[in-house]
C-alpha cells in the first residue's frame, strides 16, 4: 500500500516525536557517529524511495517541532536534550 501523503503531513506531533525517541533507542548502542550517519543515511533513502522532496520533509520536521514546543515541551525538550548530550558529548 502506498504511503499516504495527506496522513504524511498531518501527523500528531507527540506520535512523531514518540517515534524519533523509538529510532534513537534502536540506534542507541552504536557509536555516536554511526548513529548521526545513520540518521542521514535513513533520512536520504526515505525520501529517494518514496519520491518525497527532502525540502518537505525538512520543513514538516520544523512544523512538528514548533507543535511539540507549544503543546508537548517535556518530550520535545527531553529529545533536543538527549541529542545534545549524548551524541555531542
Amino acid at each position: 500500500m502506498p504511503l499516504n501523503r495527506d496522513a504524511l503531513f498531518s501527523v500528531n506531533a507527540r506520535a512523531a516525536v514518540q517515534s524519533a525517541y523509538a529510532a534513537l533507542d534502536g540506534a542507541q548502542a552504536l557509536p555516536k557517529p554511526l548513529q548521526v550517519a545513520g540518521f542521514a543515511v535513513l533520512f536520504h533513502e526515505t525520501a529517494d524511495a518514496l519520491g518525497l522532496d527532502p525540502s518537505q520533509l525538512l520543513d514538516m520536521a520544523r512544523r512538528i517541532r514548533r507543535d511539540a514546543d507549544l503543546n508537548y515541551s517535556l518530550e520535545a525538550r527531553a529529545l533536543r536534550d538527549y541529542i545534545q548530550k549524548e551524541l555531542n558529548a
